[in-house]
């Protein structure tokens, strides 16, 4: 029983569960706040939680030779805590019943799911080893909304405008994650967009797409309070601020990540208030 909790415990951890959820639960609080019933928001959440599951899973399946020759123990593919042929099955799972989820929604979501998968697993087949880097997860994110938008009871499609946002938050989030892994990556010749720009310039990244898709939702959003959207652009600058500094540091903390999935929380509330309907 102890093993097999260590196993699931593993499984988890190998999906980046965090950054998922954050993900799917993002998307969960746009439908609903635009008309979208709790329920349908729901169903929207695990679609979008199983792709992110899917994602993550095959990203610590392609990366198993990497990590180990990176000696990266706190990865349960190199501790042989899960199998990567475990991870691989999962991935495959998850992306099925992402699409199924997808289907269900109707056609629209089916075709939107279909690319974000094709996004997400395009970054970890090749396209982290390059400058192409931040490409899967502006595409990716920025699909985000549209799925949410073709998902809804009656479809529509979402302003050109927070599709921005949501790329912007992407590459913001893409830069954040890279950062702290950026010493085992050299070792196993990972050469995405941020190690290209070094350290600085990835920071001064981190804050510019978090800042300008703030700005973007406090300016463009139609129905939101000029104070509210004031106080949401103060608490994002403080928080990308924070984020920025830390970034900063010779060994950046992966508390760089949460501080700009609370940013990001905080331009999702900003959209909800802006323009639900």
């Amino acid at each position: 029983m102890a093993k097999t909790k260590k196993w699931a415990f593993a499984l988890l951890r190998s999906s980046h569960p965090i950054p998922c959820l954050a993900v799917a639960s993002f998307g969960a609080i746009f439908a609903f706040g635009n008309g979208m019933s709790l329920a349908r928001s729901a169903v929207v959440f695990l679609a979008v939680l199983l792709q992110q599951i899917s994602v993550g899973l095959s990203n610590d399946w392609l990366d198993a030779p990497r990590d180990k020759t990176a000696g990266r123990v706190d990865k349960p593919t190199v501790n042989g805590l899960v199998k990567v042929s475990e991870l691989r099955a999962g991935a495959l799972l998850a992306a099925g019943l992402a699409e199924l989820v997808g289907i269900m929604l109707g056609t629209g979501p089916a075709i939107t799911m279909t690319l974000m998968l094709i996004f997400g697993w395009s970054y970890n087949l090749g396209m982290k080893n390059n400058w192409s880097s931040a490409i899967p997860y502006a595409l990716g994110f920025g699909s985000v909304p549209v799925f949410i938008g073709l998902a809804a009871q009656q479809p529509y499609w979402v302003p050109s405008w927070v599709i921005a946002v949501s790329a912007l938050l992407g590459v913001s989030a893409h830069f954040a994650n890279v950062l702290p892994d950026m010493i085992a990556d050299k070792l196993t010749g990972v050469n995405a967009l941020p190690h290209i720009l070094g350290q600085r310039l990835s920071a001064l990244t981190i804050a510019g797409t978090a800042l300008a898709a703030a700005l973007l939702t406090a300016s463009q959003s139609p129905r939101l309070n000029p104070a509210v959207g004031a106080t949401g652009l103060a608490i994002t600058v403080v928080l990308v601020g924070f984020a920025s500094a830390l970034s900063l540091r010779t060994n950046p903390p992966r508390a760089v990540f949460p501080l700009l999935i609370l940013a990001a929380l905080a331009n999702v509330v900003l959209l909800v208030l802006g323009v639900a309907k």
